[in-house]
């Protein structure tokens, strides 16, 4: 993630649907368990509420001391936290596997010029492999909900959004375009991707485009005015991103077809990286509103107090609380 200063039918949480052979699916793990659920599309429906959503929730601090990012997980209460990576290095933009027992992300040189890999690691710190070797920065993965790609940014001439195998193989420059394209977000069938682009100008704004990078759509405009870190609604209906088109950034939600913009934060302080509970109409987001960078988890319709889950002196961010978030 990189912060800038439909889809119907009836999720059944927690529990497996026999299908047919040929059946459609699209697959990605419940909020409240971690089960991998694989659901005909013509079942899916907007989930229904459940207080506090569930599930865990991976994200980046350096608590462990400047200069030093680790990825982290804990329950979306804020409590078992547990550090995953020990690479005493920039560990940054975590996104969950669709069984939620796989993490990937990129790691490297803090010095914003120097090379960053893309690398998966269990969720219980074992298994770290690396996935890309490129001799560039790659930034930003996001796990298809299939399981069966991860999107990510990369930097060779111009920063372009790619897409891979899960072992690294089957590279493929999805934006190919002369602008800065960041952010990738999977939609929850799988079939789209939201990103960021500063195409045509100098402003970045939230399109979507195929999986397969054709049919690039642009969903917001404004001039001075940067829209980035899209995140999908678990029913595929709504995109929620980050936004500084009131002056100061915040988390705002829009139809998929661009219509309805609206301000879910309204706060004085910068509200960023938002990423939409699996199973539940929750909203996790980095905020400075006490301060420095912590993470708190809101209805996602703006209503109510947002809940602040992490409380540490040092930077807590880019949290992902689904598969497909950047």
């Amino acid at each position: 993630m990189r912060t800038v200063i439909g889809l119907s039918g009836i999720l059944f949480v927690g529990a497996l649907v026999a299908l047919s052979p040929g059946t459609k699916t699209s697959g990605y793990a419940d909020g409240l368990t971690g089960t991998p659920s694989y659901l005909p599309l013509a079942m899916k429906s907007i989930p229904t509420p459940t207080p506090m959503g569930g599930g865990r929730i991976v994200f980046e601090s350096n608590r462990n001391g400047p200069g030093i990012f680790e990825i982290y997980t804990m329950n979306s209460d804020g409590s078992d936290l547990r550090q995953v990576t020990n690479r005493r290095a920039y560990s940054r933009d975590p996104s969950w596997s669709p069984d939620y027992r796989r993490i990937v992300f990129d790691s490297g040189p803090q010095d914003y010029d120097e090379e960053r890999e893309i690398f998966i690691i269990n969720a219980d710190g074992t298994g770290l492999v690396q996935r890309t070797s490129n001799g560039v920065k790659d930034w930003d993965p996001s796990w298809s909900p299939d399981g069966s790609r991860i999107a990510y940014v990369s930097y060779e001439r111009n920063w372009e959004i790619f897409s891979m195998n899960t072992s690294g193989g089957g590279r493929v420059n999805l934006t190919n375009r002369p602008y800065r394209d960041w952010d990738p977000c999977w939609s929850p069938d799988g079939t789209k991707i939201a990103f960021s682009s500063e195409y045509g100008g100098s402003d970045f704004h939230i399109w979507v485009m195929n999986a397969d990078g054709s049919g690039q759509t642009q969903l917001t405009f404004g001039s001075s005015v940067d829209d980035t870190d899209p995140s999908w609604s678990t029913d595929g209906t709504r995109i929620a991103f980050e936004s500084d088109r009131d002056g100061d950034i915040e988390i705002w939600v829009i139809s998929v077809d661009g219509s309805g913009a609206r301000n879910l934060t309204n706060n004085p302080s910068d509200e960023v990286d938002p990423s939409w509970m699996n199973g539940a109409e929750r909203i996790v987001f980095g905020s400075y509103r006490s301060g420095n960078g912590e993470i708190y988890i809101m209805n996602s319709d703006g209503s109510g107090v947002p809940q602040q889950l992490t409380n540490h002196p040092m930077t807590d961010g880019d949290a992902c609380a689904r598969p497909g978030c950047p």
